[in-house]
């Protein structure tokens, strides 16, 4: 099982190097295509109905071919889009491959997560925190390497990156892997609020309730995506900061996630997985209100580092939290959450980007803080109805 984790962290580092690295090299890609900001958002656009389409396909692949073929059949996917990109092909081509560099990136996601969860027992909540540190490392990472391309003249490097990471991701991933783990961890170990967990989850109806899950993700994922993508935005309209100081938000803002996403798991088997939603939601409200309010550069910083922190587990611990109480569904599950994060990661940007367009930077952290208020509601009315029918079964 260690291996297999290893295994899926340096996969889900690759992962995040391919998801941020258009974003990465926007300003370098337009600039050298001669294209206005909607070419952008084609490029965007198209990167989410790749992954929109590899989240969903990869639950029927794994069942048709099995997981790993799965996986090496989304990382072949990555190698190939990238082998092109790093080509410099035409602007038509750039916008095929940015599709396909979606839909690669979403099936090794979703194939992975769902392989661990599966077979990682009580430990999933540690065990789905570690894929994302070492995904929030990849998408830390990328920005800082394709800044030191661009600065050399030689942008086209990133995706030489990715394509490398890929290709190496393949051929460990064509080792046969044990059916079962035969490594025992010690985080395997039975624990309480888990047992509770299942036990709701046996008397409540499967799939009554998804639609909460389903809206929760679509909104958290949609609020980090804006939050990485118009974070300097609001610095500059807000603050009044040049493009290069308002750029570090996002770093600080990505160091807090990781370091967040370090203790996530063992903070949420510790308070049980509601508490740990509930305080996360609830910080991450606390922290965009205290942005409207602050004009401070250096208490804005530390505001986005906590609200990266409040952030950084809520992902990881939705999916295992979902799954625990929907089990025996963890392929469907797993994909549909993704699916539904891949939408709000779409449709809310817009809805922020056209809110700056039309509107002061304090009006759009108020909308923000008004999707990010629905959360703590969602999680709310699912301990409403899971405890009912607990309740009502004794």
């Amino acid at each position: 099982m260690r291996r297999l984790v290893w295994f899926g962290c340096f996969a889900y580092f690759m992962v995040g190097l391919a998801t941020v690295v258009f974003g990465a090299l926007m300003p370098e890609l337009l600039r050298e295509y001669g294209r206005s900001y909607s070419g952008g958002g084609q490029l965007v656009f198209g990167q989410f109905a790749g992954f929109f389409l590899g989240v969903l396909l990869a639950p029927l692949s794994s069942m048709r071919i099995g997981e790993q073929w799965t996986i090496r059949l989304g990382m072949l996917a990555l190698v190939m889009a990238h082998a092109f990109l790093f080509s410099q092909p035409g602007w038509m081509v750039v916008l095929a491959l940015a599709v396909l560099n979606g839909f690669g990136f979403g099936m090794t996601q979703t194939a992975i997560g769902t392989l661990i969860l599966e077979r990682a027992g009580h430990a999933g909540a540690v065990l789905m925190s570690r894929l994302e540190v070492a995904f929030g490392l990849g998408a830390l990472f990328m920005p800082l390497a394709a800044g030191f391309l661009i600065a050399k003249h030689q942008w086209n490097g990133a995706f030489g990156i990715v394509m490398l990471l890929a290709a190496l991701n393949f051929m460990l991933w064509i080792r046969k892997l044990p059916s079962h783990s035969s490594e025992p961890m010690e985080e395997t170990r039975h624990h309480p609020q888990n047992h509770h967990d299942t036990s709701k989850a046996k008397h409540a109806k499967p799939f009554s309730k998804l639609v909460i899950f389903i809206v929760f993700v679509f909104l958290y994922v949609g609020i980090e995506t804006s939050a990485i993508n118009f974070m300097p935005s609001i610095f500059v309209q807000h603050l009044k900061q040049g493009t290069s100081e308002a750029t570090v938000s996002v770093t600080v803002f990505w160091m807090a996630m990781v370091i967040g996403r370090v203790f996530t798991g063992y903070a949420a088997e510790k308070i049980s997985y509601f508490r740990f939603l509930f305080i996360s939601a609830s910080g991450a409200i606390l922290f965009l209100v205290g942005m409207t309010v602050v004009k401070g550069a250096a208490l804005s910083f530390i505001l986005v580092f906590m609200l990266g922190l409040c952030l950084s587990g809520i992902f990881a611990i939705w999916i295992v939290f979902a799954n625990r109480l929907f089990p025996g569904n963890t392929k469907q599950i797993t994909s549909i959450l993704i699916a539904s994060g891949g939408v709000g990661g779409a449709v809310l940007p817009l809805l922020v980007g056209w809110s700056l367009d039309q509107f002061q930077a304090t009006s759009t952290i108020w909308l923000i803080s008004a999707f990010a208020l629905m959360l703590p509601v969602c999680l709310l009315l699912i301990r409403r109805f899971y405890r009912t029918e607990f309740n009502s079964q004794h």
